[in-house]
């Protein structure tokens, strides 16, 4: 099977029914072997755990198959996208493509320790009133938030373009004017392991010369 819709919590789950896949609260991947394509559909009320999980998966399906991505947007689908869903639900065998199997954990045995002995035992050094290095205490800046959205959004928006995520510090955060009523968490919980969002634009946001957030863009 090669059509599949992205959930909110990053799984792909396999469809086989074209009008349910083409609702407007999905995100598809699509995997076209006869035009050696991967198409991307992001529906007009898909939310951005989903469209942010698709990014992950076609970068790791085009490192897989070698395919060129596709990102279509539920007012852009056209014939050659919807001959790739017929393609993926007529297809005898599925043919998905498959994550690759994590490779064997080796362990090695540990030689074992030699008991010292008095006449082997090194002898200790004497401790010296200043030691060559000192451990300093480091503060830590707590990075308000709230404070950084709120300067963001004086801000113009890029032309064409829709915010999706703010990147500030190690954290991203899903941009405040995408965040529904009724989700009161806008802070994005993202999986172990690499992968490359690579359909955002980013805009960085200066202060005093350090970089204070970044914004991902993707193009409307």
């Amino acid at each position: 099977m090669t059509l599949y819709i992205i959930q909110s919590t990053g799984e792909m789950t396999e469809c086989t029914n074209k009008e349910v896949a083409l609702a407007s609260s999905n995100v598809l991947v699509v995997i076209s072997h006869n035009q050696k394509k991967i198409y991307t559909w992001i529906g007009s009320q898909s939310s951005p755990h989903s469209k942010f999980a698709c990014a992950r998966e076609t970068a790791r399906l085009r490192m897989e198959l070698g395919y060129k991505i596709v990102n279509l947007e539920e007012s852009s689908t056209n014939n050659e996208f919807l001959e790739a869903i017929d393609e993926a639900i007529n297809a005898p065998s599925g043919g998905s493509a498959t994550k690759p199997k994590p490779k064997p954990i080796t362990t090695t045995k540990k030689a074992p320790v030699k008991k010292e002995t008095s006449k082997t035992k090194p002898k200790e050094k004497k401790k010296t009133e200043h030691t060559q290095y000192e451990t300093k205490a480091v503060k830590t800046k707590i990075i308000n938030v709230e404070h950084i959205f709120k300067q963001l959004e004086v801000l113009p928006p890029m032309e064409g373009s829709i915010r999706d995520y703010i990147l500030v510090g190690d954290s991203l955060f899903i941009a405040p004017e995408n965040i529904e009523k009724s989700d009161s968490e806008s802070k994005v919980q993202l999986p172990d392991g690499s992968f490359v969002a690579d359909d955002y634009v980013p805009r960085l946001f200066l202060e005093n010369g350090k970089i204070i957030a970044v914004e991902l863009w993707r193009q409307n």
